[in-house]
This record gives C-alpha cells, structure tokens and sequence, in this order.
C-alpha cells in the first residue's frame, strides 16, 4: 500500500509511504499447532506494545524482532514484508538401460530455508534522513549472523539467521530509505558426537 500526496504548488503527486498492506487486525494469522497464537511473553511491557502497532500508530500483523546475541530486541519499524522459501535437497539417479522412462528420487536432505525481508526506514520526525536506524540496520547486516523473532518465523523453527547479502537502494524522499535482507536460516549442529548419540534410541 502506498500512500500519496499531492503538492499545493506545484500540483505534483508524490508518493509518502510504502508500506505492506494490511488486511486484518483482529486475529493473528499465524497460529501455533495447538492453537494458541503468537507467544510475546519473553518481551518487555514497551516490546509487547510496539507489537501492537509502528511508529505510525498502523497495527502489526506480523511483526519481526532482530538482535546480535546477548543484546537487546530491535522491532523493526514500518513493518517490513517478510517471505520463507524452503527445498528438499533431491539426489536423481540415472538407471542404465532402464526401460522406465526417468529418474530415481531420493530425498537426500531439506535444504535451508531461504529468507527475503523487505521494507523502509522512515525518520519519524518527518525531517531528515533516518540515519539511526540505518546504521542500526547495517550493524545487523554486516554481523551476518543474527537471532530473529517473528510469528512466521517461529511457525518454521527459526531463530537464528545467517544474511547473506543486504541492498540499500535509492529511495524516493529525503526522509526514507528502502531496504532489502537476503538470508538463511541457521540451525546448531551437534559436529562432535559421543558414542551414545550414536545409538538409536
């Protein structure tokens, strides 16, 4: 959804604010396999009611936590538009001289998840380049790896991503920059295993 206006003087339209656009506010959309919606209980009084709503008083319909380990959440502003991509990883064999047309699948892993998050900084004061927030937002990026929090997230089991490429384009007004992370997901693995975590249980 963007928002515009039109200048008195000169008559041109401008556009002001892109942000997702939001269709209901009345129920999460994402809910847990029991039922239950999104857990905000690990979040302080002032976090539970960013949740609510951004800096503009718009409420969030999924709204996306960023941190470096042992520091404290980020909600991102302006909420941004966040997408998960995942794969399984698919091993074809060729049959010599088989008379069944195709391939034989195995099923060899799932791959990472793949995640787009995009959005816009916006200086709430309405004069000036959101400087803060982006060098906030590049400390992030350049960390490359960073615990997230999100509904959708959670939904997928993801808690830690790796970026792996992050873009600051042009942004028209003086006053806002876009914004867009390309990431990974990140699971811990077990890489030294005793005798008993090889036995099957």
């Amino acid at each position: 959804m963007i928002t515009y206006q039109i200048d008195s003087e000169t008559g041109n339209v401008k556009a002001l604010i892109k942000t997702p656009p939001y269709l209901s506010f009345l129920q999460s959309a994402v809910m847990r396999p029991d039922g239950s919606g999104y857990d905000l209980s690990m979040l302080t009084e002032q976090q539970m009611a960013e949740a609510v709503a951004n800096a503009n008083g718009v409420p969030m319909k999924c709204p996306l936590w960023m941190r470096l380990e042992g520091e404290e959440w980020w909600l991102l502003p302006y909420e941004p538009i966040v997408s998960v991509n995942g794969k399984n990883v698919i091993v074809k064999k060729q049959v010599s001289k088989g008379k069944v047309r195709g391939s034989i699948k195995e099923r060899w892993s799932q791959d990472d998840y793949q995640i787009s998050i995009s959005g816009i900084l916006i200086n709430p004061s309405g004069t000036g380049f959101p400087d803060e927030d982006v060098k906030r937002l590049r400390r992030l990026c350049e960390a490359g790896k960073v615990q997230v929090m999100s509904p959708l997230m959670e939904v997928f089991s993801i808690d830690q991503i790796v970026i792996e490429g992050y873009d600051f384009p042009f942004t028209s007004g003086p006053n806002n920059q876009a914004y867009t992370i390309s990431a990974s997901s990140d699971d811990i693995y077990k890489l030294l295993l005793r005798s008993e975590d090889l036995k099957i249980q």
